[in-house]
């Protein structure tokens, strides 16, 4: 702080000789003029004193055979003197002080904290919805609101708060705490799909059917409600039930169909982002067919990111070509993809030509659980 205040008021690095220089303390002290860094050199006295008290000297020492010499001078007085006549610096100065305080009064950066499950890219998108992005105005923002809109906006958050550190907005976010409803809610298993049934692996619940009914799509095959002598019971089921389903899959393939097929080519192009503003640094545009990707990278400054992004845009060029295939080939390649979905699967197929495109109609036999949960709904939860 000592240092400061000689600072802002001028320091002077002076030497002072003659026929009595040690005078010069004696006299220092009795008029109270502080000095320090004294030293000795040659029969002077070198030593750092403040503007103030310089200006004292003179009257002083006048009479006492002294003289005073400056060395050096430093401070704030010597650096505003030196810049006094050139008025563009101060300008420039009160410019960057508004521009500073002006830029302050919006949102940089937007920080998620207290999310585990849910992405933090999605928080950010679900507060762009509501307003809630880079460049906003910190006067413009009504946190308490903008919270429950949030709140309302995204089913997965049970809490969320806007707090503003400079120009971070930081959203802290609680996140819902799923429930195993297994353990709560009473389900009867239903069938999936028609079928024979064939084996019956029932753990809990009440088997409404046995080995070699047939059943339709919905039906109910284990009950949670279990009445006996002590009353009436509701449970979740559980179980396995094998059954033979047979599904009908109807699947077409053109004779004539346009593909696209990657060139080999590819170029690599810059874009700067900033807030929400993108910039392509390069000129004109890329012309045909390609898919782009972009890799971005924040520019940081003291580990905090900055509304500031370099994209680094790639394309990646194709081209479109129509291809002409014969009937025989259409049904291999719908034979391969039928098969590819039901690997274990008795399939018999059947295929059809409808002059602009082959048709595979399959009847794919197979025995697998066809059991699906459904919870019990009573009277008063319709």
């Amino acid at each position: 702080m000592l240092f400061l205040y000689r600072f802002f008021l001028g320091i002077l690095e002076i030497e002072i000789y003659g026929i009595y220089p040690e005078k010069v303390l004696n006299l220092c002290e009795k008029h109270k003029i502080s000095i320090w860094g004294i030293c000795f050199k040659k029969g002077k006295i070198c030593c750092k004193i403040n503007v103030r008290d310089f200006k004292k000297m003179p009257k002083i020492f006048r009479g006492q055979g002294v003289r005073l010499h400056i060395l050096k001078k430093q401070g704030l007085p010597f650096f505003t003197n030196k810049y006094k006549r050139r008025f563009g610096v101060f300008v420039g100065l009160l410019i960057f002080i508004f521009i500073l305080n002006f830029l302050s009064s919006f949102v940089w950066v937007i920080e998620v904290k207290g999310n585990k499950n849910v992405n933090s890219n999605e928080i950010i998108y679900d507060c762009q919805k509501i307003g809630i992005k880079e460049g906003i105005s910190v006067k413009e923002l009504d946190a308490k609101n903008k919270a429950q809109e949030l709140l309302l906006l995204n089913d997965k958050l049970s809490w969320a708060s806007f707090n503003i550190e400079g120009c971070v907005l930081t959203v802290d976010v609680t996140e819902i705490t799923q429930k195993d409803e297994s353990d709560i809610s009473a389900s009867n298993l239903v069938a999936d799909s028609d079928g024979i049934i064939k084996h019956i692996d029932v753990t809990v619940g009440n088997c409404v059917v046995k080995v070699g009914d047939t059943v339709k799509k919905g039906d109910v095959l284990v009950s949670g409600i279990i009445e006996n002598e002590n009353g009436t019971k509701f449970v979740k089921s559980r179980g396995k039930i094998i059954a033979d389903t047979v599904n009908v899959v109807t699947l077409t393939q053109n004779y004539n169909f346009k593909e696209s097929r990657l060139t080999g080519k590819q170029k690599t192009k810059n874009v700067l982002e900033i807030f929400t503003l993108k910039i392509p640094l390069y000129l004109g545009r890329e012309k045909g067919e390609y898919d782009s990707e972009s890799i971005s990278a924040n520019i940081t400054v003291y580990g905090r990111p900055l509304p500031i992004k370099l994209y680094k845009k790639r394309f990646i060029f194709k081209e479109t070509q129509t291809t002409n295939i014969s009937y025989d080939i259409a049904c291999e390649r719908l034979d391969k993809l039928i098969a590819k979905q039901y690997p274990d699967a008795e399939i018999k197929k059947e295929f059809f030509d409808n002059y602009t495109h082959a048709t595979l109609e399959a009847k794919i036999y197979e025995s697998r659980d066809i059991v699906k949960s459904q919870k019990l709904v009573f009277e008063n939860e319709k």
